[in-house]
């Protein structure tokens, strides 16, 4: 499976739960082509086409969003955007972070996300 390493802006010592995405569609696109060009560097430089978001969950003091992406040779790829409760220090909040890997197993949104959102409990927990 493709993915690509977590984008993340500074821990805060407290936020306000956003009403939006804290990630703007051009913003998931230019990660997503940035990703690309210094992760696969066996490809040619790739472009990719955000499709919008496709699920949305609150958990735990986290808010997902997850959108579509595809790149040119068709692979279609989702990226989650998180908010709130720091993925990596659960005392802690973020502003934003997001994440794109590669749906190779055509999962539906709401089924991927529920995974992603289960494997970041079983994070926590650790």
């Amino acid at each position: 499976m493709s993915s690509f390493p977590v984008h993340w802006e500074e821990e805060v010592q407290s936020l306000d739960q956003p009403a939006a995405c804290p990630y703007s569609i051009d913003e998931i696109k230019q990660y997503l082509c940035w990703c690309h060009d210094h992760w696969k560097l066996d490809e040619k430089p790739m472009h990719y086409k955000v499709h919008g978001a496709v699920a949305e969950q609150t958990e735990d003091g986290r808010h997902f969003w997850l959108y579509r992406a595809s790149d040119e040779v068709g692979r279609e790829w989702y990226v989650v955007v998180g908010s709130g409760k720091s993925p990596f220090k659960p005392s802690m909040k973020m502003r934003g972070w997001m994440y794109g890997k590669e749906n190779v197993l055509g999962l539906m949104p709401h089924h991927y996300l529920r995974d992603e959102i289960g494997d970041q409990r079983l994070a926590d927990a650790r």
